[in-house]
Protein backbone atom coordinates (compact mmCIF):
# COMPACT_ATOMS: atom_id res chain seq x y z
CA UNK A 1 0.00 0.00 0.00
CA UNK A 2 1.65 3.37 -1.29
CA UNK A 3 1.43 7.36 0.06
CA UNK A 4 -0.67 7.59 -2.75
CA UNK A 5 -3.67 5.15 -1.39
CA UNK A 6 -4.58 7.96 1.16
CA UNK A 7 -3.15 11.31 0.24
CA UNK A 8 -2.58 13.94 3.03
CA UNK A 9 -5.80 15.63 3.47
CA UNK A 10 -5.67 18.67 5.42
CA UNK A 11 -10.23 19.27 5.13
CA UNK A 12 -10.21 15.30 5.70
CA UNK A 13 -13.39 14.80 8.26
CA UNK A 14 -15.15 18.00 8.46
CA UNK A 15 -18.26 18.70 10.41
CA UNK A 16 -19.33 19.00 6.20
CA UNK A 17 -18.86 15.92 5.83
CA UNK A 18 -21.81 14.74 8.21
CA UNK A 19 -23.88 17.30 7.34
CA UNK A 20 -24.04 19.62 9.97
CA UNK A 21 -24.83 23.18 9.73
CA UNK A 22 -22.33 25.91 9.23
CA UNK A 23 -22.13 28.59 12.07
CA UNK A 24 -22.09 32.23 12.19
CA UNK A 25 -19.17 33.85 13.71
CA UNK A 26 -20.52 37.22 15.10
CA UNK A 27 -23.71 35.24 15.74
CA UNK A 28 -22.25 32.78 17.77
CA UNK A 29 -20.04 34.98 19.73
CA UNK A 30 -22.79 37.73 20.68
CA UNK A 31 -25.66 35.60 20.95
CA UNK A 32 -24.86 32.00 21.40
CA UNK A 33 -21.88 31.59 23.66
CA UNK A 34 -23.61 34.17 26.14
CA UNK A 35 -26.10 32.51 26.45
CA UNK A 36 -24.53 28.79 27.16
CA UNK A 37 -22.45 30.77 29.71
CA UNK A 38 -25.39 32.06 31.00
CA UNK A 39 -26.59 29.07 31.37
CA UNK A 40 -24.83 27.06 33.39
CA UNK A 41 -21.14 26.77 31.42
CA UNK A 42 -19.80 29.68 33.67
CA UNK A 43 -20.07 27.20 36.49
CA UNK A 44 -18.41 24.89 34.52
CA UNK A 45 -14.99 26.98 33.17
CA UNK A 46 -14.45 29.78 35.32
CA UNK A 47 -12.47 28.07 37.83
CA UNK A 48 -10.04 26.68 35.26
CA UNK A 49 -9.10 29.80 33.52
CA UNK A 50 -9.45 32.47 36.67
CA UNK A 51 -6.71 34.72 37.20
CA UNK A 52 -5.76 34.03 33.67
CA UNK A 53 -4.72 36.45 31.04
CA UNK A 54 -7.45 36.99 28.06
CA UNK A 55 -7.28 34.69 24.82
CA UNK A 56 -8.84 36.16 21.56
CA UNK A 57 -9.47 34.37 18.31
CA UNK A 58 -9.73 36.74 14.97
CA UNK A 59 -10.42 35.73 10.93
CA UNK A 60 -8.59 36.79 8.05
CA UNK A 61 -11.65 39.44 7.17
CA UNK A 62 -10.60 41.13 10.68
CA UNK A 63 -13.73 40.37 12.68
CA UNK A 64 -11.97 39.18 16.34
CA UNK A 65 -13.34 38.43 19.61
CA UNK A 66 -11.58 37.39 23.26
CA UNK A 67 -12.51 35.89 26.03
CA UNK A 68 -11.77 36.98 29.50
CA UNK A 69 -12.57 35.64 32.79
CA UNK A 70 -13.52 38.61 36.16
CA UNK A 71 -13.66 36.65 39.49
CA UNK A 72 -16.19 33.93 38.67
CA UNK A 73 -17.71 35.15 35.26
CA UNK A 74 -16.46 34.72 31.79
CA UNK A 75 -16.89 37.34 29.02
CA UNK A 76 -17.42 37.93 25.79
CA UNK A 77 -15.72 40.62 24.51
CA UNK A 78 -15.53 42.06 20.72
CA UNK A 79 -12.40 42.76 18.72
CA UNK A 80 -8.41 41.77 20.10
CA UNK A 81 -8.25 42.42 24.07
CA UNK A 82 -5.52 44.62 24.78
CA UNK A 83 -4.09 42.22 27.55
CA UNK A 84 -4.68 39.25 25.47
CA UNK A 85 -2.01 36.97 26.08
CA UNK A 86 -2.66 34.56 22.91
CA UNK A 87 -4.32 35.74 19.41
CA UNK A 88 -5.41 32.75 16.94
CA UNK A 89 -5.66 33.60 13.26
CA UNK A 90 -7.77 31.10 12.51
CA UNK A 91 -6.99 30.58 8.92
CA UNK A 92 -10.75 30.85 7.68
CA UNK A 93 -14.18 30.53 9.03
CA UNK A 94 -14.88 26.81 8.08
CA UNK A 95 -11.70 25.87 10.17
CA UNK A 96 -13.27 27.76 12.84
CA UNK A 97 -16.51 25.76 12.56
CA UNK A 98 -14.39 22.61 12.48
CA UNK A 99 -12.74 23.84 15.87
CA UNK A 100 -16.47 24.61 17.23
CA UNK A 101 -17.52 20.98 16.42
CA UNK A 102 -14.78 19.44 17.83
CA UNK A 103 -13.62 18.12 14.28
CA UNK A 104 -10.96 19.57 14.98
CA UNK A 105 -9.02 20.24 18.54
CA UNK A 106 -5.79 22.96 18.74
CA UNK A 107 -4.15 19.75 17.68
CA UNK A 108 -5.51 19.51 14.34
CA UNK A 109 -5.77 22.66 14.06
CA UNK A 110 -1.44 23.20 14.15
CA UNK A 111 -1.18 19.83 12.15
CA UNK A 112 -3.38 21.28 9.46
CA UNK A 113 -1.79 24.36 9.27
CA UNK A 114 -5.09 26.45 9.84
CA UNK A 115 -4.04 28.37 12.84
CA UNK A 116 -1.21 31.22 13.43
CA UNK A 117 -0.19 32.91 16.27
CA UNK A 118 -0.30 36.88 16.60
CA UNK A 119 0.59 36.93 20.03
CA UNK A 120 1.45 34.01 22.49
CA UNK A 121 2.41 30.38 21.22
CA UNK A 122 0.63 26.60 20.83
CA UNK A 123 1.89 26.54 24.25
CA UNK A 124 0.16 30.03 25.86
CA UNK A 125 -3.25 28.48 24.24
CA UNK A 126 -3.18 25.76 26.68
CA UNK A 127 -4.40 28.19 29.21
CA UNK A 128 -8.04 28.23 27.67
CA UNK A 129 -7.95 25.31 25.74
CA UNK A 130 -9.81 23.07 28.16
CA UNK A 131 -12.12 25.77 29.01
CA UNK A 132 -13.07 26.74 24.55
CA UNK A 133 -13.49 23.14 24.60
CA UNK A 134 -16.16 23.10 27.31
CA UNK A 135 -17.85 26.27 25.89
CA UNK A 136 -18.34 25.63 22.32
CA UNK A 137 -18.98 21.68 22.80
CA UNK A 138 -19.85 20.80 26.70
CA UNK A 139 -16.87 18.61 27.40
CA UNK A 140 -16.06 18.44 31.22
CA UNK A 141 -12.94 20.21 32.24
CA UNK A 142 -10.18 17.06 33.68
CA UNK A 143 -9.67 18.50 36.96
CA UNK A 144 -7.75 15.76 38.70
CA UNK A 145 -7.39 17.02 42.18
CA UNK A 146 -11.34 16.96 42.62
CA UNK A 147 -11.00 12.97 41.88
CA UNK A 148 -11.97 10.34 44.15
CA UNK A 149 -10.56 6.50 43.19
CA UNK A 150 -12.49 4.09 45.45
CA UNK A 151 -13.57 0.43 44.29
CA UNK A 152 -17.24 -0.37 44.71
CA UNK A 153 -16.99 -1.22 48.49
CA UNK A 154 -15.81 2.49 48.74
CA UNK A 155 -12.19 1.79 49.70
CA UNK A 156 -9.61 3.61 48.10
CA UNK A 157 -8.43 2.35 44.85
CA UNK A 158 -5.08 1.08 44.34
CA UNK A 159 -4.02 2.29 40.64
CA UNK A 160 -1.28 0.07 40.49
CA UNK A 161 -3.82 -3.25 40.59
CA UNK A 162 -3.53 -5.35 38.05
CA UNK A 163 -6.58 -8.42 37.65
CA UNK A 164 -6.90 -12.09 36.75
CA UNK A 165 -8.72 -13.13 34.08
CA UNK A 166 -11.39 -14.44 35.65
CA UNK A 167 -11.74 -12.19 38.68
CA UNK A 168 -15.17 -10.61 39.33
CA UNK A 169 -15.73 -8.77 35.92
CA UNK A 170 -17.87 -5.77 37.73
CA UNK A 171 -14.66 -5.09 39.62
CA UNK A 172 -12.39 -4.99 36.30
CA UNK A 173 -15.02 -2.83 34.57
CA UNK A 174 -15.68 -0.70 37.76
CA UNK A 175 -11.61 -0.15 37.76
CA UNK A 176 -11.40 0.50 34.03
CA UNK A 177 -14.23 3.15 33.40
CA UNK A 178 -12.98 4.77 36.53
CA UNK A 179 -9.53 5.26 35.79
CA UNK A 180 -9.84 4.56 31.86
CA UNK A 181 -7.26 1.39 31.88
CA UNK A 182 -6.63 -2.25 33.26
CA UNK A 183 -3.97 -4.71 33.41
CA UNK A 184 -4.79 -8.34 33.32
CA UNK A 185 -2.62 -10.80 33.89
CA UNK A 186 -1.54 -13.81 31.33
CA UNK A 187 -4.41 -13.12 28.90
CA UNK A 188 -2.80 -14.69 26.85
CA UNK A 189 -1.07 -18.25 26.06
CA UNK A 190 2.59 -18.39 25.54
CA UNK A 191 2.45 -20.48 22.31
CA UNK A 192 0.58 -17.36 21.01
CA UNK A 193 2.49 -14.77 21.99
CA UNK A 194 5.50 -16.43 20.23
CA UNK A 195 3.43 -16.59 17.10
CA UNK A 196 2.42 -13.10 17.21
CA UNK A 197 5.70 -11.87 18.38
CA UNK A 198 7.16 -14.13 14.92
CA UNK A 199 4.50 -11.89 12.65
CA UNK A 200 5.44 -8.72 13.97
CA UNK A 201 8.86 -9.35 13.41
CA UNK A 202 8.30 -10.78 9.63
CA UNK A 203 6.08 -8.03 9.24
CA UNK A 204 8.45 -5.42 10.20
CA UNK A 205 11.49 -7.37 8.42
CA UNK A 206 9.40 -6.26 5.48
CA UNK A 207 8.48 -3.06 5.57
CA UNK A 208 9.21 -0.39 3.33
CA UNK A 209 9.50 3.26 3.97
CA UNK A 210 7.44 5.20 2.20
CA UNK A 211 4.57 3.19 2.52
CA UNK A 212 1.16 3.30 4.18
CA UNK A 213 1.85 0.64 6.74
CA UNK A 214 4.58 1.77 8.69
CA UNK A 215 5.91 4.66 10.43
CA UNK A 216 9.75 5.46 10.77
CA UNK A 217 12.26 7.16 12.85
CA UNK A 218 16.37 7.74 13.08
CA UNK A 219 18.33 7.52 16.31
CA UNK A 220 21.11 9.55 16.79
CA UNK A 221 23.58 7.56 14.33
CA UNK A 222 21.37 8.39 11.39
CA UNK A 223 20.01 4.32 11.26
CA UNK A 224 16.89 4.37 10.28
CA UNK A 225 13.77 1.75 11.69
CA UNK A 226 9.78 1.43 11.91
CA UNK A 227 8.83 1.70 15.20
CA UNK A 228 5.20 1.79 14.08
CA UNK A 229 3.64 -1.28 12.12
CA UNK A 230 0.10 -0.52 10.91
CA UNK A 231 -3.26 -2.33 9.29
CA UNK A 232 -1.65 -5.88 10.79
CA UNK A 233 -5.03 -7.25 9.68
CA UNK A 234 -4.30 -6.56 6.07
CA UNK A 235 -0.91 -8.72 6.77
CA UNK A 236 -1.45 -11.38 8.95
CA UNK A 237 -4.32 -14.19 9.45
CA UNK A 238 -3.10 -14.79 12.92
CA UNK A 239 -3.48 -11.12 14.20
CA UNK A 240 -6.51 -10.53 11.91
CA UNK A 241 -8.35 -13.61 13.84
CA UNK A 242 -7.70 -11.85 17.18
CA UNK A 243 -10.55 -9.40 16.74
CA UNK A 244 -12.85 -12.73 16.89
CA UNK A 245 -11.51 -14.63 19.44
CA UNK A 246 -13.16 -15.08 23.20
CA UNK A 247 -10.70 -13.25 25.36
CA UNK A 248 -10.66 -10.00 23.07
CA UNK A 249 -14.35 -10.04 22.84
CA UNK A 250 -14.38 -10.85 26.73
CA UNK A 251 -12.06 -8.26 27.94
CA UNK A 252 -13.63 -5.27 25.18
CA UNK A 253 -17.08 -6.23 27.04
CA UNK A 254 -15.25 -4.68 30.12
CA UNK A 255 -15.83 -1.05 28.97
CA UNK A 256 -19.68 -1.18 29.11
CA UNK A 257 -19.58 0.83 25.66
CA UNK A 258 -20.65 -0.27 21.85
CA UNK A 259 -17.59 -0.49 19.99
CA UNK A 260 -16.83 -2.14 17.40
CA UNK A 261 -13.26 -3.77 15.70
CA UNK A 262 -11.70 -0.98 13.07
CA UNK A 263 -9.48 -3.61 10.66
CA UNK A 264 -9.42 -1.49 8.22
CA UNK A 265 -9.98 2.28 9.72
CA UNK A 266 -7.28 4.70 11.44
CA UNK A 267 -4.20 1.89 11.51
CA UNK A 268 -6.32 -0.88 12.46
CA UNK A 269 -4.70 -3.11 14.40
CA UNK A 270 -1.37 -1.90 14.88
CA UNK A 271 2.23 -2.70 16.71
CA UNK A 272 4.52 -0.29 18.64
CA UNK A 273 7.81 -2.17 18.54
CA UNK A 274 10.93 -0.21 20.87
CA UNK A 275 13.84 -1.12 20.84
CA UNK A 276 16.45 1.39 20.74
CA UNK A 277 19.15 2.33 23.14
CA UNK A 278 17.88 3.93 26.45
CA UNK A 279 18.71 7.85 26.24
CA UNK A 280 18.46 7.88 22.62
CA UNK A 281 17.01 11.21 20.87
CA UNK A 282 14.88 9.59 18.50
CA UNK A 283 13.19 11.54 15.92
CA UNK A 284 9.41 11.45 14.72
CA UNK A 285 6.61 9.94 17.23
CA UNK A 286 8.49 6.66 18.53
CA UNK A 287 8.59 8.09 21.84
CA UNK A 288 4.87 9.46 22.46
CA UNK A 289 4.23 12.32 25.40
CA UNK A 290 1.05 12.45 26.72
CA UNK A 291 -1.99 12.63 24.55
CA UNK A 292 -5.51 11.24 23.07
CA UNK A 293 -5.96 8.71 19.95
CA UNK A 294 -8.77 11.26 18.92
CA UNK A 295 -6.25 14.32 19.89
CA UNK A 296 -6.90 15.80 16.40
CA UNK A 297 -10.59 15.61 16.43
CA UNK A 298 -13.69 13.53 15.67
CA UNK A 299 -13.72 11.79 19.21
CA UNK A 300 -17.47 13.20 19.62
CA UNK A 301 -18.09 11.12 16.76
CA UNK A 302 -15.55 8.18 17.21
CA UNK A 303 -15.02 7.41 20.64
CA UNK A 304 -15.05 5.98 22.49
CA UNK A 305 -11.89 3.94 21.52
CA UNK A 306 -11.46 0.52 23.46
CA UNK A 307 -7.89 -0.74 22.66
CA UNK A 308 -6.56 -3.95 24.14
CA UNK A 309 -3.58 -4.13 23.90
CA UNK A 310 -1.34 -7.90 23.48
CA UNK A 311 1.93 -7.91 25.58
CA UNK A 312 4.49 -9.21 23.44
CA UNK A 313 7.32 -8.24 25.58
CA UNK A 314 7.33 -7.03 29.64
CA UNK A 315 6.76 -3.65 30.64
CA UNK A 316 8.43 -2.10 33.28
CA UNK A 317 11.37 0.33 34.46
CA UNK A 318 13.88 -1.62 32.34
CA UNK A 319 12.01 -1.20 29.36
CA UNK A 320 9.85 1.68 27.91
CA UNK A 321 6.19 1.84 30.08
CA UNK A 322 3.13 2.89 28.91
CA UNK A 323 2.11 5.39 31.30
CA UNK A 324 -1.56 6.46 32.15
CA UNK A 325 -3.53 9.59 33.79
CA UNK A 326 -5.99 8.20 36.07
CA UNK A 327 -9.91 9.40 35.25
CA UNK A 328 -8.85 11.19 32.45
CA UNK A 329 -10.55 10.14 29.54
CA UNK A 330 -13.53 11.56 27.84
CA UNK A 331 -12.63 14.87 29.55
CA UNK A 332 -11.23 18.70 27.84
CA UNK A 333 -7.55 18.68 29.41
CA UNK A 334 -4.45 20.76 29.62
CA UNK A 335 -1.39 19.44 28.03
CA UNK A 336 1.72 21.32 28.65
CA UNK A 337 4.75 19.04 28.94
CA UNK A 338 6.40 20.65 31.20
CA UNK A 339 3.42 20.24 33.61
CA UNK A 340 2.69 16.58 33.19
CA UNK A 341 4.18 15.39 36.05
CA UNK A 342 3.38 13.49 39.43
CA UNK A 343 2.35 16.25 41.69
CA UNK A 344 0.05 17.29 39.95
CA UNK A 345 -1.63 14.33 37.72
CA UNK A 346 -2.11 10.89 39.16
CA UNK A 347 0.39 9.52 36.71
CA UNK A 348 0.99 5.42 36.74
CA UNK A 349 3.46 3.54 34.49
CA UNK A 350 2.28 0.62 33.79
CA UNK A 351 4.12 -3.06 34.48
CA UNK A 352 3.59 -5.90 32.85
CA UNK A 353 4.74 -9.55 31.31
CA UNK A 354 4.41 -11.35 28.07
CA UNK A 355 1.29 -12.80 27.77
CA UNK A 356 -0.52 -9.82 29.65
CA UNK A 357 -3.03 -7.59 28.56
CA UNK A 358 -3.72 -4.03 28.58
CA UNK A 359 -7.26 -2.48 28.11
CA UNK A 360 -7.51 1.52 27.93
CA UNK A 361 -9.36 4.28 26.86
CA UNK A 362 -8.16 5.95 23.51
CA UNK A 363 -9.08 9.62 24.49
CA UNK A 364 -7.48 8.82 27.95
CA UNK A 365 -4.49 10.86 28.53
CA UNK A 366 -1.57 8.24 27.95
CA UNK A 367 2.41 8.49 26.70
CA UNK A 368 4.75 6.07 25.49
CA UNK A 369 7.70 7.37 27.02
CA UNK A 370 11.78 6.23 26.00
CA UNK A 371 12.94 3.76 27.27
CA UNK A 372 14.38 3.77 30.80
CA UNK A 373 16.10 0.28 30.62
CA UNK A 374 17.39 -1.88 27.78
CA UNK A 375 15.04 -4.01 27.27
CA UNK A 376 12.63 -4.61 24.33
CA UNK A 377 8.58 -3.23 24.06
CA UNK A 378 6.55 -4.98 21.62
CA UNK A 379 2.82 -3.89 22.01
CA UNK A 380 -0.20 -5.09 19.70
CA UNK A 381 -3.36 -2.71 19.61
CA UNK A 382 -6.70 -4.13 18.68
CA UNK A 383 -8.18 -1.06 18.15
CA UNK A 384 -12.30 -0.59 18.78
CA UNK A 385 -14.36 2.71 17.95
CA UNK A 386 -17.89 3.57 17.95
CA UNK A 387 -19.87 2.58 15.14
CA UNK A 388 -20.58 5.79 14.24
CA UNK A 389 -16.83 5.74 12.87
CA UNK A 390 -17.74 4.03 9.57
CA UNK A 391 -20.23 7.02 9.12
CA UNK A 392 -17.29 9.40 9.30
CA UNK A 393 -13.59 7.78 8.33
CA UNK A 394 -13.19 5.51 5.10
CA UNK A 395 -11.11 2.60 4.11
CA UNK A 396 -7.82 3.58 5.15
CA UNK A 397 -8.59 6.70 6.36
CA UNK A 398 -8.22 8.16 10.09
CA UNK A 399 -7.39 11.52 11.41
CA UNK A 400 -3.69 11.17 11.10
CA UNK A 401 -3.91 11.97 7.53
CA UNK A 402 -3.52 15.69 8.15
CA UNK A 403 -0.08 15.01 9.33
CA UNK A 404 2.81 16.30 7.36
CA UNK A 405 5.10 13.33 6.12
CA UNK A 406 1.56 11.12 7.02
CA UNK A 407 1.85 8.07 4.16
CA UNK A 408 5.35 8.26 3.74
CA UNK A 409 6.73 7.02 7.38
CA UNK A 410 8.16 10.29 8.63
CA UNK A 411 5.69 11.74 10.52
CA UNK A 412 6.69 15.15 12.41
CA UNK A 413 6.52 15.52 15.85
CA UNK A 414 5.01 18.58 17.48
CA UNK A 415 7.94 20.62 18.04
CA UNK A 416 9.36 19.53 14.58
CA UNK A 417 6.02 20.92 13.30
CA UNK A 418 6.42 24.03 14.97
CA UNK A 419 9.93 24.77 13.86
CA UNK A 420 8.84 24.05 10.18
CA UNK A 421 5.57 26.67 10.39
CA UNK A 422 8.21 29.17 12.41
CA UNK A 423 10.59 29.03 9.71
CA UNK A 424 7.92 29.34 6.61
CA UNK A 425 6.75 32.22 8.33
CA UNK A 426 10.32 33.81 8.97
Amino acid sequence: MSAAAVERDTHFGTYRAVGLPPVDFDRFHREELPRRLRSGVNEQVAWDVRGRAPIAISLPDGRAYSYACLGDRVEVRPGVASDAETELEIVDEESWIDYVYEFRTRYGLLYSNAVRFARGSFDSWDAWEPAIRCMYSGRPIYAPRALEFRDRRGAPLDLRRSFAVDDDPEEMSHFLRLTGWLVVKRAFEPAQVDELAREVERIRAAAVEGELRSWWAADPQGRRFPYRLTYLCQQSAAIAELYETPRVKQLVALSREDVVPVPDRIEGVLAVVKDFATGDDVSAFANLPFHTDCGFGGCHLTCPCVLVGVQLDGMSERSSQLQMIAGSWGKAYHNRPGEMTPDRYPIVALETEPGDATVHYGCGLHAGPGPTGPGRRRTLYLQHYSPRTFGLIGPFQGYNQIMPGYGQGQIRNLVEVQAEQRAARS
